[in-house]
């Protein structure tokens, strides 16, 4: 592993575990209102993200496997979303 490679993996890391510490922490006081539970869920999206493009090394990839990965943590996050839209409104 290069240096490089190394800084950019404990960065990435870095990254990582702010976002999970923060999503925790939001996720902990936001009491079931939509807009820290939309922040939560943003954040799960930032994170699936870095592991897809960083630690599955397709950043560089042009591949078709690339966006079909990204779709899918945004397919789940857009209905875990539409779930709290509707319990807020209807429930």
């Amino acid at each position: 592993m290069t240096r490089q490679a190394r800084e950019q993996f404990i960065a990435t890391l870095a990254m990582l575990l702010t976002l999970a510490v923060g999503g925790a922490l939001v996720g902990g006081l936001s009491g079931g209102l939509l807009v820290p539970v939309t922040a939560v869920l943003i954040m799960a999206y930032a994170k699936g993200r870095f592991v897809i493009l960083d630690f599955m090394e397709l950043r560089a990839s042009r591949s078709a496997l690339r966006p079909a990965l990204l779709a899918w943590p945004a397919l789940l996050l857009s209905l875990a979303l539409a779930r709290s839209v509707l319990v807020a409104f209807i429930g």
